[in-house]
């Protein structure tokens, strides 16, 4: 069976409620761990990576000041008349294999070590002669005593450097006599200062373990390590935490491809499947990159430990806005449920219903239902005591047959009662209403003189200020003549009461009815006009399509069927002025909101004969 979910407006407003809830929770919480999360991870890196260049700088500086040192050193030679005289001696080829005296072997060797004097890093030093006689600071047992040095693999290069320095990377000297040992050195041609000719070489051995020196202070992560070596790809140097040299030198040369030969670089590089941290520094004295590498994802530990935690607050926090929201949802629905339950049974015709009220809209919303079930409870008991009483009075009207000069005479003794009493109101609204019911009743011509009918306007008008007091006001401006014209029975009172009841209605401030009366030429204008609330656009559209619809039936000759609602005694006027004069007349609408609205009806006009 397939699970359909509903779509969002066919949900409960309680669930609504709580979705709403979720992602007023959710999303911010969302973005802030996501923006916090990645912030400390580019802090991590930032901060490390700085860190790190720092590091790197500083071994590079102090292995350059060891080398400088180191340089010196291989000088020292030079200014050395003693050692010029004995070089000079053994540089001739024909000097091969032939001993130097005790002597001049006991000042080579306190020269040279005077030169190691308190300098732990150097393991020996070398001074070979040209004959290949080799003076050294170890005891002559330790090392060979000649040594052809134009065959050594690392001889091309201090020729070529022409009596500069050489850095030399490690290799296994074949002059030791043990062979086990690898050392980086430090190399020069000695030459005569005056002729530059070449009397010899020193060489300077270095031990390994000054690179741990100077790395020493330096932590390495999971899968990092660092690397030295110079732009030659000639390795110095390695250390890892796992101790694999092998990958260590993979990756280095592929981080000196990709870094190239910038004094300080740091940047991201992926390799081997893997996202490394690179910073390298490279030193133009002496041709060393250090480079260290650190997996992102060991930086990144801290800052999965903070996503963990992150997540897990949101877990929490979404817990707990999720009950709160089913909570208050259910507190806020609660009292709609209660009404919704009210209603439907209202619906099935149980008008005895009514809901707690409190003070808030709901509240206010429960109050309003309480009245209008109140209301139609009554309307209904109404209605049907009503409808007795009506069948209760027609058995009476058909038994007494009641005559209009009945309604008249009795009208008339209720004034003359209301006199007699000195109640003036009562029998002035009686007269007035006698006068109303006798025009409407009496007279059976479908036209009289205006004079006739703003009288009965005019008794109307009476009537409703007995109701409205000094809130409702009247005013008539009829051009003179116009007294005799002939117009309509009843157009008059049904507009006024239009405009009352509409147009002013039940506003506390009240209004003004306007009957202007004017002669155009042929034509008689007929203006009701008020103050009131007006007309909105699409109700003044709509009141307008309904009178053309009304105007249209009559000039269909169709039944017209019984007009309900607003506009009722506006349709019937159409229909009527229609029924009357044809096309001759009009009938216009006008107003807007807040301005009160104007019903002007357009006759020809026609006088009555004397």
């Amino acid at each position: 069976m397939s699970f359909r979910f509903k779509p969002l407006k066919s949900w409960s407003l309680r669930a609504k409620i709580l979705l709403i809830f979720l992602l007023l929770i959710s999303i911010p919480l969302s973005l802030q761990g996501v923006a916090t999360y990645v912030d400390f991870s580019n802090s991590v890196e930032r901060r490390t990576s700085d860190y790190t260049a720092q590091l790197v700088d500083q071994i590079n500086r102090n292995l350059d000041r060891t080398l400088m040192e180191m340089q010196r050193l291989s000088l020292m030679p030079l200014y050395d008349s003693g050692v010029l005289s004995i070089l000079r001696k053994y540089r001739e080829e024909d000097s091969l294999h032939q001993q130097p005296t005790v002597e001049e072997r006991s000042k080579m060797q306190l020269y040279i070590a005077s030169m190691t004097f308190d300098r732990p890093e150097i393991d020996s030093i070398q001074i070979f002669a040209g004959s290949g006689y080799t003076f050294s600071s170890l005891a002559p047992s330790a090392i060979a005593a000649y040594t052809d040095v134009e065959r050594q693999p690392w001889y091309p290069g201090v020729v070529e450097a022409r009596g500069a320095w050489v850095l030399l990377p490690p290799h296994r000297p074949s002059y030791y006599l043990d062979g086990n040992q690898s050392y980086f050195s430090v190399a020069r041609l000695i030459r005569e200062p005056n002729t530059n000719r070449t009397l010899g070489l020193v060489k300077i051995d270095l031990k390994q373990t000054l690179f741990k020196q100077l790395v020493e202070n330096v932590r390495l992560e999971e899968n990092g390590g660092i690397v030295v070596q110079n732009s030659r790809e000639e390795l110095f140097y390695t250390a890892t935490a796992d101790g694999d040299t092998e990958a260590s030198k993979l990756l280095s040369d592929r981080i000196l491809e990709l870094s190239g030969h910038s004094e300080t670089a740091s940047q991201i590089l992926h390799m081997e499947g893997s996202k490394y941290l690179v910073v390298s520094n490279y030193s133009r004295y002496s041709d060393i990159h250090i480079v260290s590498y650190i997996p992102v994802a060991t930086l990144l530990v801290e800052t999965k430990e903070l996503r963990n935690f992150t997540l897990l607050a949101g877990l929490v926090c979404l817990v707990m806005a999720g009950a709160l929201a089913i909570f208050f949802s259910y507190r806020l629905t609660k009292p709609l449920g209660t009404l919704v339950r009210k209603m439907r049974l209202v619906e099935l015709g149980d008008f005895k219903q009514s809901v707690p009220v409190t003070e808030d809209e709901i509240g206010r919303l429960g109050s309003g239902f309480n009245r209008m079930v109140e209301e139609i409870d009554r309307l209904v008991h109404e209605v049907y005591v009503l409808g007795m009483r009506e069948r209760e009075a027609e058995l009476a009207a058909l038994q007494s047959q009641i005559q209009p000069h009945f309604i008249y005479n009795t009208l008339e003794s209720i004034s003359m009662l209301a006199r007699h009493r000195n109640n003036e109101d009562v029998s002035e609204m009686a007269t007035a209403l006698g006068r109303l019911i006798r025009s409407a009743v009496e007279q059976d011509r479908s036209l009289i003189r205006l004079g006739e009918e703003l009288e009965t306007a005019e008794s109307y008008i009476r009537i409703q200020k007995m109701r409205h007091g000094s809130r409702l006001q009247a005013m008539f401006d009829i051009e003179e003549g116009l007294e005799d014209c002939l117009v309509p029975k009843l157009l008059l009172q049904p507009l006024i009461e239009n405009a009352i009841m509409h147009g002013i209605g039940d506003r506390e401030q009240g209004g003004t009815v306007y009957v202007t009366v004017a002669r155009f030429e042929d034509e008689v204008l007929l203006t009701i006009r008020d103050d009131g609330r007006g007309l909105s656009e699409d109700e003044l559209a709509a009141l307008q399509a309904s009178l053309e619809e009304a105007g249209d039936d009559v000039a269909a000759n169709t039944p017209a069927m019984p007009l309900r609602g607003h506009g009722v005694a506006l349709k019937n006027i159409k229909q009527r002025l229609r029924l009357i004069y044809g096309g001759d007349c009009d009938f216009e609408i006008d107003g807007s909101l807040g301005q009160g609205a104007a019903f002007t009806v357009t006759l020809p006009f026609a006088k009555q004969e004397k």
